[in-house]
């Protein structure tokens, strides 16, 4: 092989070292870029602060929007009320005479650490099953503007509505879903409850 093949040769090897390095920085392609936080969506608790970033599973939280996750570890439903959160009641009618309204009561009572998110969008929807008629079957409250709306109670440490039924004779079942929030000092977590009224008329 003449000198000028072997100097050839030695200039393309070089080439294409150089070509295929990358300086250090470009070769981790398994980090995270910046803004790709983990952590369950979270809104900020009106009239404070944006809650904390928290790392784990999930979307990224939020400042403010209508859609709010919740805290919850695996196995459990992030969108039901916990003991620690408050409590959830249904007081069904009892002695029913068919034909008769009467009245069904939903409750909230956060815990000594949680109040009612007046300015969630608070919505209950009752399905109508047959054989019961139903005053009005989607209660509204809450929202921008706070307003009380159709429930009994709408505040800080009570949230209430009462659903007027009129049953024919036999046992009924409405079921509805309750979407609800309530707040801590630092966070605001969307509950979304199955409900359950059971009705027995004479």
């Amino acid at each position: 092989m003449s000198r000028t093949h072997v100097a050839l040769l030695l200039s393309a090897l070089s080439f294409a070292a150089a070509g295929c390095s990358k300086p250090a920085a470009n070769q981790d392609t398994g980090s995270t870029a910046k803004g790709e936080i983990g952590g369950g969506g979270k809104v900020a608790v009106p009239g404070g602060a944006a809650p904390k970033m928290t790392s784990g599973m999930g979307g990224p939280e939020m400042a403010s929007g209508g859609t709010i996750g919740a805290r919850g570890g695996a196995g459990d439903d992030p969108f039901r009320l916990k003991p620690e959160e408050g409590k959830l009641a249904i007081e069904a009618p009892t002695d029913v005479v068919a034909g008769t309204e009467v009245t069904a009561k939903i409750l909230v009572t956060p815990s000594d650490a949680y109040k009612i998110n007046k300015e969630f969008p608070t919505k209950l929807t009752l399905e109508t099953p047959e054989g019961v008629v139903i005053a009005k079957a989607l209660m509204t409250a809450g929202g921008h503007d706070q307003t009380k709306g159709d429930a009994d109670a709408f505040e800080d440490k009570q949230l209430a509505f009462s659903v007027k039924l009129t049953p024919k004779s036999g046992n009924h079942t409405i079921n509805g879903t309750f979407k609800f929030a309530v707040c801590d000092k630092d966070t605001c977590l969307a509950k979304k409850e199955q409900i359950s009224i059971s009705v027995a008329a004479k």
